[in-house]
This record gives structure tokens, sequence and C-alpha cells, in this order.
């Protein structure tokens, strides 16, 4: 349903967390984006990318920023409530609190695209994802090859938080993978709830000190694989593989750097160009009348691609 903005209300308003709305005119829609953090990588490329396309269709696009925290982002859904958009794509920070705020937007008539994270019980007007658990399988096989089938190894993975769904199914699928097929392999799950580039590296440290025989340390997301690469650099440890996730630039670059001996052996991921794409799509569905969900299991799933220290010299996330 196409909404209005009432532009008295809502001039000048300033947002939480110090973001300020500026928003659309009577002729025109206003789309909010809400990431995960824009302190991430993936969170950038990925907003940057539907600002561009939202606004290609001549659509007002506004980035808020929920800096990673469930409750920030609950009060700004709130607020984009209040303020009467006309679209939110969002990723859900906590799967099952999002449920009630996704009830109440749909409630206001706004439609919500869900990307990457969902809400548990899948009900956005549209959902967009790559197949986290097949890429924690593919994680898992390049954590082998590395390892060139090592039966005894061990292996460090950041464990997954419940509250995060593409968090667990990486997981999921990089531990079945291994117990289904290397059943004799130590699998260590460990997590810190300090989830900065920081805390992960002060987490990679002090794994590598409590396990210094770990062959090979999965973490699932960018940030979370830098800061064990450069942990692992700095205790001087070459020993170790990392298998990490979302592809990003920087990994392309080490690996581009370090060549086929790089310890940072592989990483699935996913294009922000592509899920940013399809989300502006279903929207633009949504208001034509061209989609409606069908249902939880209705769900764009794309392929996890790879790169590795094999193909980084022509890898490209978007191919």
């Amino acid at each position: 349903m196409k909404k209005r903005m009432i532009g008295i209300i809502l001039a000048g308003l300033v947002i939480v967390l110090g973001t300020t709305g500026v928003w659309a005119g009577d002729d025109e829609k206003t789309i909010a984006i809400v990431p995960w953090s824009m302190a991430e990588t993936f969170a950038v490329d990925f907003s940057h990318e539907a600002q561009e396309e939202i606004e290609a269709n001549g659509w007002k696009a506004v980035i808020m920023d929920p800096k990673g925290d469930w409750v920030s982002e609950y009060t700004i859904l709130e607020n984009l409530i209040t303020q009467n958009v006309d679209g939110i794509i969002y990723t859900a920070i906590d799967s099952d609190g999002a449920n009630d705020v996704i009830e109440r937007v749909q409630d206001a008539g706004i439609p919500i695209v869900g990307y990457d994270c969902l809400a548990s019980k899948g009900t956005e007007d549209a959902a967009v994802r790559y197949d986290d658990y097949k890429g924690g399988e593919m994680a898992a096989q390049q954590a082998m090859e590395a390892l060139k089938g090592k039966t005894d190894a061990k292996i460090v993975v950041f464990e997954d938080d419940p509250s995060i769904s593409s968090s667990t199914l990486r997981v999921n699928g990089f531990v079945d993978y291994i117990s289904e097929n290397y059943p004799d392999v130590e699998i260590v799950l460990n997590r810190t709830q300090d989830k900065t580039s920081d805390g992960c590296y002060i987490w990679a440290t002090d794994m590598i000190t409590a396990h210094p025989d770990t062959d090979v340390f999965f973490c699932y997301w960018a940030e979370c694989t830098m800061a064990t690469y450069n942990a692992l650099e700095d205790a001087g440890n070459t020993e170790a593989f990392i298998i990490g996730y979302d592809a990003t630039e920087e990994q392309q670059a080490v690996m581009k750097a370090d060549g086929v001996d790089c310890r940072l052996y592989a990483s699935p991921g996913m294009s922000p160009t592509k899920m940013a794409s399809q989300c502006v799509q279903f929207m633009e569905d949504i208001y034509n009348g061209d989609y409606k969900r069908s249902g939880p299991e209705d769900i764009y799933e794309m392929e996890p691609v790879l790169l590795t220290v094999h193909n980084a010299q022509e890898f490209s996330i978007n191919d």
C-alpha cells in the first residue's frame, strides 16, 4: 500500500543513535535501510548498493544504523512506523525478537523486506538470503582440503549465537559436515559476547593460548575472520589455517599478498550487490502487486560463492 509522508511532522526529526532522517515529499516514496551495523564491511556495501537501487527508482533512501544492538534496532523500527515510511529493508539482529515488531510494521501498512538474518516466524513480506547451511558445508570442505584430510585434527569454531539465524546455519553446516565425514576430528565451540573486531582479536588470542595445537579456526563473519588472522600473525603462529566468511576485498587482498601459502585459506561469501538488488526488486514488486509471499518457506535463496587462495587473483564476489 502506498503511503504519503507527512512532511511537517517529520521535518528535521532526529532518529535514535544520532542519525537524522531526511524524509520524502508527497511525490516520492521513502525506503529505510536497517543493516546490522555500519561497522561491518558487508553492511556498508549492502546499504550503499540498496541506496543506489532505491534512488534509481526515483525514491528516497535513508540508512538507519542500529550498530549491532537489538534494542536500538527495535527502537528504530518503532520510529519508522511513527514516521510512516513507505517501506523497510532490514536484517534481524534478534530473529525471535523481530517477530513482534514486524507484525506492528505490517499493521501500519508498511511493506518490510528481510535479508540475511530473518525473523524466526518468517513473516516479512519478502525474504532474501544466501544458503548459509551450504556455506558452512563449503567452509568445512575447505578446512579439510587445507589439512589434506587430517583425521585427528582440532578445529576451533566461533560458536553460533542462537538469536542470529545465519550464524546457526553456518556453524551447523560446518559442524555437521565434519561430524559426518571426519568423526575423529575434535571440534571446540567457543564464543565471546564482544563481537567487535577488538573483541574477536582478544577471543582468538585466548583460543591460541588455550588450544596451541589447533589446526583450523572457523569464523563465520568477516570481522572475526580478519581479527583471528591478525591474532595468529601477532602470535607468530604459522601452523593454523583460518576458514573465514563473507569473502571480502580485505580477505582477498591478504590472499593475493600471501599467495597460495596464505593461512587464510578460504572464505565462502555472498554478494551484497546481488542481495541488495533483489531486496529492492521485491519492494518494487510488492508495490506493483506482482509479488505476495506464500509463507515462511518462500525465501529467495542464493548459492554462496567461494574465495580461496587458489582463485584470489581473479575472484569477484559478483560473478
